[in-house]
């Protein structure tokens, strides 16, 4: 089985690398309950993976990357506390539940808890810490 899970992991990883701009499958949190536990431990860590391989002659870009990755070591970050961090936005913003998993990951993970270790790199860089990220209203249909 865990044999299974990385190798799904790896696919899935694979995927949304090789398309990011279409990694939005899940595209709210009906969607992110539907894929399981096990599931929503995969895309999140195929989610935080693009987020921290991504190469870019951009320098916010690239802090976002290194922070992200000091994040996860420093932090151990797991895919199952990616997943838990994403349902727990859903819950505490129940107006964004048609927002993305992306928009989950970004208020709570790179806006959230990475946020010291993506701004120490953005220091490093010559560039002014990040912004904190706003709610997302509740699109209407």
């Amino acid at each position: 089985m865990r044999r299974l899970t990385c190798l799904f992991i790896s696919l899935l990883a694979l995927a949304a690398a090789s398309v990011p701009a279409r990694a939005d499958f899940v595209r709210d949190f009906a969607a992110w309950q539907k894929l399981g536990p096990d599931g929503q431990a995969a895309y999140s860590m195929a989610l935080f993976d693009v987020m921290t391989v991504t190469f870019s002659d951009d320098p916010f870009t690239a802090a976002r990357s290194v922070g992200l990755r000091t994040c996860a070591l420093t932090l151990q970050i797991k895919a199952a506390n990616v997943a838990q961090a994403i349902t727990k936005f859903y819950a505490d913003h129940p107006q964004a539940r048609r927002a993305t998993p992306f928009v989950a990951f970004n208020g709570y993970i790179e806006r959230g808890a990475c946020a010291p270790f993506i701004n120490k790199a953005r220091a490093e860089m010559g560039l002014p810490p990040m912004k904190p990220s706003p709610l997302p209203d509740d699109p209407q249909p």
